[in-house]
């Protein structure tokens, strides 16, 4: 998947009108909560057959750290 691609499906997964850029910062983000996580981990469960927890995400700080939590990501 192109970095372009995750952003669009992360933005609509987070239900965000705005655009994300790989330099948005995860805590500037009102969307950005325990379910938000709960739903990421279960979109990398589905799309990229990664198991993840919520353990992965302490200390993200920006999308594109979370975009690189799956190396299918470039």
């Amino acid at each position: 998947m192109q970095l372009k691609e995750f952003l669009t499906e992360f933005q609509d997964l987070l239900q965000r009108d705005d655009p994300l850029s790989p330099d948005s910062r995860l805590e500037d983000l009102d969307e950005w909560d325990s379910l938000a996580i709960m739903a990421v981990i279960a979109w990398f469960d589905k799309q990229f057959g990664r198991t993840l927890n919520f353990g992965n995400f302490k200390g993200l700080q920006t999308v594109a750290d979370v975009a690189a939590l799956s190396p299918e990501i470039q």
